[in-house]
């Protein structure tokens, strides 16, 4: 029982370093500014996403996402923070690395009696929009994706606890085969 318990927690130890969240930065380069009227290459949408595939389907979805930044912006956490004059958060995401990414974040807010806020909603392969009011006017902006906007994605490394926890059970494993390995034989 005694190796049976121990072989488990090793085991336990190896899959808990393997679970860590996935993580990603990506960025969007490349968009077509409607009032310009003009493409910009150098105007990029960067940022970062944190989760877990709970479901094991290959497909990590917004219920799964412990994290998404976008700009400056973190659309999961920004949420709770939403009241009568300000709204935050992710309404759409999904990621594979088969399928890519895609998702929607918006953010809008003003002062109780409305005279001065504004807003940003991003829906990727469509449209970022970002407008802003006061009592001097409105300013808005649209940019739209085209054929040419650019996607990057670079999956950041685990963290080395990870591959210490990784390591330390894979040589606990080790150890316990090879020791049960002498048992036997002798």
């Amino acid at each position: 029982m005694k190796k049976l318990l121990t072989t488990g927690a090793l085991l336990l130890g190896c899959a808990a370093a393997h679970a860590d969240p996935v993580s990603w930065d990506f960025s969007f380069a490349g968009f077509y500014d409607q009032e310009a009227d003009v493409f910009l290459t150098d105007e990029t949408i960067t940022g970062s996403f944190k989760g877990n595939d709970l479901d094991g389907d290959g497909l990590l979805e917004k219920d799964e996402l412990l994290a998404l930044v976008v700009g400056e912006t973190d659309y999961i956490a920004c949420a709770a923070g939403s009241n009568a004059w300000y709204t935050c958060g992710a309404t759409a995401f999904s990621f594979s690395p088969d399928e890519g990414l895609s998702f929607a974040v918006g953010s809008y807010g003003s002062d109780p009696e409305g005279w001065v806020g504004g807003g940003l909603l991003i829906t990727t392969g469509d449209l970022h929009y970002a407008y802003d009011f006061n009592p001097g006017g409105t300013h808005e902006r649209h940019l739209y994706w085209t054929s040419d906007t650019r996607l990057t994605m670079i999956s950041q490394a685990p963290e080395p606890g990870t591959w210490a926890m990784l390591g330390i059970g894979l040589l606990g494993l080790t150890w316990r085969m090879r020791r049960q390995a002498s048992g036997a034989a002798a």
